[in-house]
């Protein structure tokens, strides 16, 4: 039986009623690529409502071990000489086309925010804790995107990791950029998902 379908045959008391719906809202959340993302883009009081949604992922000591910025809708073009400039440090060789696409990249969605990953130094909260956390918001802004209507995809690759991407951003030494989040409306509607696999859940011990 699908998701949709355990859904559909649960009673629905007052309280859980609302919290079905959030959960049909997730369920149906699919990425939209950057590149099919148009205007408008959320408005900054919403961005603020996607990063308190962030705010809210599970963290242990309440150490916040991520952080976002906003990339200025006039700082794109200096974003692209970035990108080109990872993409330089990753293959010098690298010209024309491609070269062109890797900048491009950087003018895609309305709105985009990087997400930045920042470990603190706890005997109490491991690294991979903290870095989980990390996943959980940018997680949690994607969905929150949806639920207001919005497109969005966390986009990465090996560029993230340049000296290039660390210098533009002023990195910590204790901190990694960890993607891009692309937020804007669907040039197109997004079509249904796939029911999850079914190893995703299983019992233990195994039987």
């Amino acid at each position: 039986m699908s998701s949709t379908e355990i859904a559909s045959n649960i009673d629905t008391p007052d309280g859980k009623a609302e919290g079905l719906a959030l959960l049909r809202r997730m369920w149906s959340r699919r990425s939209t690529a950057p590149r099919h993302l148009v205007p408008p883009g959320p408005t900054d009081d919403e961005i603020r409502m996607l990063v308190r949604a962030a705010s809210r992922a599970p963290d242990h000591m309440r150490l916040k071990p991520f952080r976002f910025l906003v990339i200025a809708p006039d700082a794109r073009d200096p974003l692209a000489d970035v990108f080109e400039a990872a993409e330089r440090e990753l293959d010098p060789g690298i010209m024309g086309e491609r070269l062109e696409r890797a900048r491009e990249k950087a003018l895609h969605a309305p709105t985009l925010l990087a997400v930045i990953s920042r470990v603190q130094d706890n005997d109490d909260v491991p690294e991979i804790e903290q870095r989980a956390s990390a996943g959980a918001a940018l997680g949690y802004v994607v969905l929150a995107a949806d639920l207001l209507g919005y497109g969005a995809m966390a986009v990465s690759g090996r560029k993230v990791a340049t000296q290039a991407m660390r210098r533009a951003f002023e990195l910590a030494g204790n901190e990694e950029l960890l993607c891009f989040i692309g937020i804007g409306t669907r040039a197109k509607a997004k079509g249904a998902p796939p029911e999850p696999d079914s190893d995703l859940l299983c019992t233990w011990p195994p039987v």
